[in-house]
């Protein structure tokens, strides 16, 4: 099972695509298990996390060849297209639910809070507000409101802030983890031409391709 340290912001933290400034503090995880490979391309996807008094940061570096942007609608398909996406289960010892979160390259998301197996009950699994997704502020490198793929394609990027105090409300736990302080948690790329070639920070173990596989996830601990 890996382990990944969130850095400590010692300055504010820019929503960017550029390593630098607080990002240089930040450990990389890479995405780069490919649980259900068959063959073709392995592409590499990374993701940094800092955080501070109030918020969580993640910044991922996708490269793509193919970057599709389709979904326009909160809590759409996200990983249909072109897509990366961070679980967490922030309270392990005693609350199983897990944090979804989806994103796309025109920074599109959806945002779930979920019960383990909740597709088979048909139950547990609440989808975040219009009102509250407003909290959550994501930047990406691609502009519009769509993203047709272009033979010229090599990379985006993404990087998003939660608010502690957005996720507290959502999630109806207490959020502004501190020094020490440890969350089970895994990192994806989906949406690439091959189901095959998605993949994961932490390795899962199963047979049928499963993201939401919380057994899975490896350990974040906050520095």
């Amino acid at each position: 099972m890996k382990t990944y340290t969130i850095a400590r912001a010692d300055a504010d933290v820019p929503l960017t695509g550029d390593v630098d400034g607080p990002w240089t503090a930040a450990d990389v995880a890479s995405i780069d298990e490919f649980n259900w490979y068959e063959s073709g391309p392995q592409p590499e996807t990374s993701v940094r996390g800092l955080y501070d008094d109030t918020s969580l940061y993640l910044q991922f570096l996708v490269a793509d060849d193919e970057i599709t942007s389709r979904t326009t609608e909160l809590n759409g398909p996200t990983y249909e297209d072109s897509c990366v996406e961070f679980f967490a289960t922030p309270d392990p010892g005693s609350n199983a639910r897990y944090l979804n979160f989806e994103a796309n390259p025109c920074g599109v998301f959806k945002m779930a809070w979920m019960e383990p197996g909740w597709s088979v009950r048909g139950i547990g699994r609440d989808l975040v507000s219009p009102e509250l997704a407003e909290a959550i502020t994501v930047a990406t490198s691609e502009p519009g409101p769509t993203r047709e793929p272009s033979a010229d394609d090599e990379s985006w990027w993404l990087a998003v802030r939660f608010p502690f105090e957005a996720l507290s409300a959502f999630t109806g736990l207490d959020l502004a983890p501190e020094s020490g302080d440890r969350w089970r948690a895994n990192f994806h790329r989906t949406g690439v031409a091959s189901r095959s070639q998605e993949a994961s920070w932490n390795p899962i173990g199963t047979e049928e391709k499963q993201f939401h596989s919380p057994g899975h996830f490896g350990w974040v601990d906050f520095e």
